[in-house]
């Protein structure tokens, strides 16, 4: 019987290519089945927020960030402060296009660009030009990292870009913002991959990998030693988060104490573990929170059901209790705050809406929003509420119970049901606003996020507890999480589907194949259909011993084949709905094309849709719409509209 479905499957294979042939979809196609219930809302869900990524420049004078356009897509826009936003100069770089911008003196903003490198654009004057005219990082290379905007030395930055006298391996450069010029002051070397200075430009720290082993380097009066070794999967790793002032002492997250990682401060020159600052029982801490003001951290971040805040120094603690308090939030965030402590910029984080940014200036003027969106207080908002899910199967022993998120819509559960799988999988969800779930429990679906066995966040056991158990246990937590549904009344038998993207499209097909007695329909974006083929993709790759023991470990090929939707696709017993993009880096187009004709030479049940242009992370809108809408269909017409 196996050599027959490989025969079948080789000549779904040869099968032509064209749009004809396979059911290729172009990338504005919807899916069959009924309409969604309201379009204007797929629009609100889909197009980027009218402003994001919002940073204050270092007196207080201008902001940036990315601001929606006409198209529903983001682009970046610099004005001044307390401005309203149709006074803002518009770049014309789109968010695809950006790495990353920071504020680098005065009124200076720094862009570093996926195709141009770095370009600087001076706000006192509206000029934007390349920051290095000859030289500098080209595409293809190193991605720059700025290392510090030397705040006492307005006229220079300190960065890393790729050394082309040591190719993969970036040095460090002194570069004059006013003139372009620069000037490498520390020449690359194996291993190092990334440079760590303090606020004020001493550059101490190395961070490089050999195989799977990280290494940290300090440096001497005469040179630079090595001064930690871990295995990044054995041991436990250290991520720096911050250097701290004079370069001396350094901020990083470590769980070599313990099961959960706790925030330390570590000395730079021995690697020694000097106190530890933050932690949390149950939950990784994530990142440090930063002083503005001195550059000294001041408190740490985890996240349980929603990201939460740990702050031990007072003053500062209390000013954002006072500000959360005069603008009716449970808490806000500190994003930056201007040199002279004149301006400050917070966040506010909502489970139903896009972050909101706000300005504060010092004395007794009110508290400013950046750029409201009154269309955004119009979005429904679901119910959402963490949840704990016994575990079930053999491999359950010391691991507690699994954390999953139920959102259910503003008029309560009907019984018709999606169980979300997160992509990654060394990711997890919170209780933080997701389009897509607003886009399903408006259409009347409640939806369960599992955060499965291999998630990131609730310490180094259950992380562990996935590497290479795809398709098994991390599975058997889907179908756990798809029977507590069932069970706790959220789902009727025969009214729920299972979605997911990446890692999670992956999940979706599997059900598929073996929980047909629990779901009716599975929707994949963007998903793994060949764990093999994906292992020897991401063998090609930079620090690939990085990723790859994750999902391999010490499994034969025949085994990852085995526990491949593609392989397996004759047992597929559900309707499916498949969307892959065709510029995705993560996980090749291919992928998505050879599924679909596998499932249409078994004659199963499917729907094909090709996200033309797209990449993995659907940054386009127009991309999310297609996404959105079909997704809807579908639901509705395997298990029915959602709503009442």
């Amino acid at each position: 019987m196996y050599w027959i479905r490989r025969v079948l499957f080789f000549f779904g294979v040869l099968l032509s290519a064209s749009s004809t042939a396979i059911g290729l979809y172009p990338g504005n196609a919807q899916a069959d089945g009924p309409a969604p219930y309201n379009g204007k809302l797929l629009k609100q869900l889909t197009d980027s927020p009218k402003v994001a990524a919002v940073t204050l420049s270092s007196y207080g004078h201008y902001i940036a960030g990315l601001v929606r356009d006409a198209d529903g897509g983001s682009r970046v826009a610099v004005w001044r402060t307390f401005s309203p936003l149709e006074a803002a100069d518009f770049l014309p770089y789109r968010r695809p296009e950006v790495n990353w911008i920071a504020w680098v003196g005065e009124g200076r903003l720094l862009l570093s660009l996926k195709e141009y490198g770095l370009v600087l654009y001076d706000a006192h004057i509206g000029r934007l030009r390349p920051l290095i005219e000859n030289g500098g990082p080209r595409p293809f290379e190193l991605a720059p990292v700025l290392l510090s905007a030397l705040p006492d030395d307005p006229r220079n930055i300190l960065m890393q870009w790729e050394d082309p006298a040591v190719p993969g391996y970036p040095a460090v450069y002194r570069v004059n913002a006013i003139t372009g010029t620069s000037e490498k002051v520390m020449g690359a070397w194996r291993p190092i991959i990334r440079w760590w200075a303090s606020p004020s430009g001493e550059v101490t720290l190395g961070e490089g990998f050999r195989g799977r082993r990280q290494l940290m380097f300090a440096r001497r009066a005469d040179g630079w030693e090595q001064i930690t070794d871990n295995d990044y999967f054995r041991e436990a790793p250290i991520s720096v988060v911050a250097m701290e002032p004079g370069g001396a002492t350094a901020a990083v997250i470590s769980g070599h104490d313990g099961d959960t990682r706790a925030l330390w401060r570590m000395d730079a020159r021995t690697g020694d573990f000097l106190r530890r600052l933050a932690h949390q029982e149950n939950f990784d801490i994530n990142a440090a929170i930063v002083d503005p003001m001195n550059n000294m951290v001041v408190g740490a971040t985890y996240v349980e059901d929603e990201r939460e805040q740990l702050i031990w120094q007072p003053a500062f603690e209390n000013e954002l209790t006072e500000v959360a308090r005069t603008l009716g939030a449970r808490k806000v965030e500190l994003v930056s705050k201007s040199r002279d402590g004149r301006v400050t910029l917070f966040r506010v984080r909502e489970n139903w809406r896009p972050n909101r940014y706000f300005l504060m200036e010092e004395g007794d003027r009110p508290i400013v929003e950046v750029a409201p969106d009154m269309a955004a207080d119009q979005l429904p908002r679901p119910q959402k509420r963490g949840v704990r899910i016994a575990l079930q199967g053999k491999r359950k022993k010391g691991l507690g119970a699994m954390h999953a998120l139920l959102s259910t819509p503003e008029e309560g559960s009907n019984g018709k049901a999606v169980v979300l799988v997160h992509g990654g999988p060394v990711r997890r969800v919170a209780n933080s606003f997701s389009p897509i779930v607003s886009w399903l429990t408006a259409n009347g679906y409640t939806v369960l996020q599992p955060n499965f066995r291999g998630s990131s966040g609730f310490g180094e056991p259950w992380r562990r507890a996935g590497y290479a158990r795809w398709g098994t246990d991390m599975q058997d937590d889907v179908r756990t999480a798809a029977q507590w549904m069932l069970d706790a009344g959220f789902a009727d038998k025969g009214s729920m589907c299972v979605m997911g993207g990446s890692y999670g499209g992956y999940a979706a097909l599997w059900s598929a194949i073996k929980d047909d007695d629990l779901f009716e329909c599975a929707v994949s974006l963007n998903g793994v259909t060949s764990v093999a083929h994906l292992v020897k993709y991401l063998e090609t790759r930079r620090f690939h011993l990085l990723s790859v023991p994750r999902i391999k470990g010490s499994l034969s090929l025949r085994t990852l084949q085995r526990r491949s939707p593609l392989n397996r696709a004759d047992l597929v017993r559900l309707p499916v709905l498949l969307l892959h993009a065709t510029r995705d880096a993560n996980v090749p187009f291919e992928q998505g094309v050879q599924m679909a004709k596998a499932l249409r030479a078994f004659r199963k049940d499917h729907e094909w849709i090709v996200l033309k242009g797209s990449e993995h992370q659907l940054r386009r809108a127009e991309d999310r719409r297609v996404y959105f809408d079909a997704a809807a269909r579908f639901l509705a017409k395997h298990i029915g509209a959602g709503r009442r």
